[in-house]
C-alpha cells in the first residue's frame, strides 16, 4: 500500500478529487449542446372576414378548419399534455441567463473557481479544493485513475492534517482505524452538494475539461468516456475488512495480503478509506454513473 512511516510520510487525500469532479464534474456535451427549449406559441386569434355590403357576385370562402364535426385544436394544452401537465397553469416565461464565456484553459482558475464556489457545498468544506491548474489537475487524475493509478502531486484537494496511524500486534503491524475519520470531511464535501448542480457544472466545463484531455495525447478520444472508465475502477475495488495486516519495508507500509499489495494504487486507496467510508463513496459514484454519461 506504500504508506511512509508516521512522521515522514506525504498527507495524501488527492485521488479523492476526480471523485468530486466526478460529480462536478462527466455530461457537458451533452449540456452544451442539447437544443434551447422554445416558447410555446402564442394562441392565434381567428379574424372574422369583414361583411361585405355589397356582394356583386358569390365568394367562395376558405375552407372552415373549425367545423361542427371537429373539436377545436389548441394547441398549447396539447403542449402542456405532452409535457405532463394538461389541466395545469403553465409557467410564465423565465428569461433565460446566458452561460458566461469559457476562458483559455491557462486562464480558467478563477472562472472554475467562482463557479465552483456557487453550488451549495456544506458550510466550510470548500476550502478543501486547490484553486490552481483546477481543470488539469482534474483530468490528469481521472486518467490515472482510468489506469489504476494516481498522481499525488496533481491534488485537487488540500492534504490530510492527520498524520498515518498504525498497531503494533505482536511483530507484525496493523492498519489503525483512526485513520477512517481522516476521509470524513472530504466525503461530507462531496455529499453535499445538490447533483443536479455538480452536473450543470461540469457540463459547462466540459470543453476546457476536454481540451485538458487532448493535451495529454488523446486527440480523438472524449473525456467524458475516461471519466466513465474512472468510475468503474473505482466502484470495482475490493472490499476488505477493516484495520488489515501491514508489513513496514524500510520508511513504507505496504499490505501483508500479496493480492491486496498487487492491486493498483487507485485500489489500494478506496481500501485505506475503510468499508463504511468506501460503500459511502460507491454510492455517490453510482448515483453520478449515468448522469455523466449523458451526451
Amino acid at each position: 500500500m506504500s504508506e511512509q512511516k508516521t512522521g515522514q510520510q506525504p498527507k495524501n487525500n488527492n485521488w479523492l478529487a476526480p471523485v468530486v469532479l466526478l460529480a462536478i464534474i462527466a455530461a457537458s456535451a451533452w449540456y452544451l449542446l442539447k437544443p434551447e427549449p422554445e416558447p410555446a406559441p402564442k394562441p392565434v386569434t381567428a379574424v372574422a372576414p369583414p361583411v361585405a355590403e355589397t356582394a356583386p357576385a358569390p365568394v367562395k370562402e376558405p375552407e372552415d378548419v373549425l367545423s361542427a364535426t371537429e373539436e377545436p385544436v389548441d394547441e398549447i394544452s396539447a403542449q402542456a399534455a405532452d409535457a405532463g401537465v394538461d389541466g395545469q397553469t403553465l409557467p410564465a416565461e423565465q428569461e433565460v441567463v446566458p452561460l458566461p464565456s469559457l476562458p483559455a484553459l491557462d486562464e480558467s482558475d478563477a472562472l472554475v473557481q467562482q463557479e465552483l464556489l456557487k453550488l451549495n457545498w456544506k458550510p466550510g468544506l470548500a476550502a478543501l479544493f486547490v484553486n490552481e491548474e483546477m481543470i488539469r489537475r482534474f483530468v490528469v487524475q481521472v486518467d490515472n485513475i482510468a489506469q489504476g493509478q494516481l498522481v499525488p502531486q496533481q491534488g485537487i484537494f488540500k492534504g490530510l492534517k492527520q498524520d498515518f496511524k498504525v498497531v503494533k500486534n505482536g511483530a507484525q503491524y496493523q492498519l489503525d482505524s483512526a485513520n477512517y475519520a481522516r476521509y470524513n470531511l472530504y466525503l461530507d464535501l462531496l455529499e453535499s452538494a445538490p447533483k443536479e448542480q455538480v452536473v450543470t457544472l461540469f457540463n459547462q466545463l466540459y470543453p476546457l475539461m476536454q481540451s485538458a484531455y487532448q493535451e495529454l495525447g488523446y486527440p480523438e478520444q472524449q473525456f467524458r468516456d475516461r471519466v466513465q472508465q474512472a468510475i468503474k475502477v473505482l466502484l470495482a475495488a475490493p472490499e476488505v475488512a477493516d484495520s488489515p495486516m501491514l508489513v513496514l519495508d524500510s520508511v513504507q507500509y505496504s499490505f501483508a495480503d500479496a493480492e491486496l499489495e498487487q492491486l493498483g494504487l487507485a485500489a489500494k486507496q478506496m481500501i485505506r478509506l475503510g468499508q463504511k467510508n468506501q460503500q459511502r463513496l460507491k454510492l455517490l459514484l453510482a448515483a453520478y454513473q449515468p448522469l455523466l454519461a449523458k451526451r
